[in-house]
């Protein structure tokens, strides 16, 4: 089997190692979603260095996903690697959506991984289209479906530090979910799963992924 090669991107600030998971590739997401560069940049800002990168199959990044892939808990593992990071020398680590799933899985894997910022964590995903409506276009479908993901029981009591970061208009974050956990969320009033005030995947507010950077990197500090 040939070794995947990922593509990344840093931007050094001088100081301990951070890397960033993108959302579901299946569903578009990569390395360049408007929340993880934000996040990126103001990780750097912050004097980490900090990496973003696209799981395999996406961009320039070899390899493939598909629906019936396991979680890309490796390909997170090669970037940890990449950064330098290993049993003594976790590093810090973001995910969003996928890469938030991903990230959980990773540390109750044994990832080196000192303190996880799981952002729009799902705690149940689309069942059907109704649901993806309601989760891509903003519609309230009184036929929407879910079903519960294995994260919530990996949520509670991690090995190490974690917190949720989602917009209160997340359709796949219940908050009390997680709650019943032992996990209180850091909530974003007027945002939905992409951050976005607007129906459907639209850009999110400055203001809201300045806001969303501060508590991020006020939990990882």
């Amino acid at each position: 089997m040939s070794p995947i090669s990922l593509e990344g991107r840093i931007l050094d600030g001088g100081g301990p190692p951070l890397v960033i998971s993108h959302p579901h590739p299946l569903a578009g997401g990569n390395m360049d979603h408007a929340v993880v560069v934000a996040l990126w940049r103001a990780a750097a800002d912050a004097g980490y260095r900090a990496l973003r990168y696209n799981f395999r199959g996406v961009g320039a990044s070899t390899g493939k996903l598909d629906r019936d892939s396991p979680l890309a808990t490796a390909d997170l593992d090669g970037a940890i690697g990449f950064l330098g990071g290993g049993p003594n020398y976790p590093v810090r680590a973001i995910g969003y959506s996928y890469g938030a799933r991903t990230t959980l899985h990773a540390l109750r894997a044994g990832a080196a991984i000192s303190r996880a910022a799981l952002v729009a964590l799902p705690t149940r995903l689309p069942a059907n289209r109704a649901a993806m409506s309601n989760l891509l276009l903003g519609r309230r479908i009184k036929s929407e479906q879910y079903k519960t993901t294995p994260d919530l029981d990996l949520v509670a009591a991690p090995p190490r530090p974690v917190r949720v970061f989602a917009g209160r208009l997340d359709p796949l974050v219940i908050a009390d979910s997680l709650r019943t956990r032992g996990v209180e969320p850091v909530l974003f009033d007027r945002c939905n799963h992409f951050f976005s005030r607007r129906l459907g995947n639209q850009p999110p507010e400055s203001a809201d992924l300045a806001a969303l950077a501060q508590s991020v990197l006020q939990f990882l500090a």
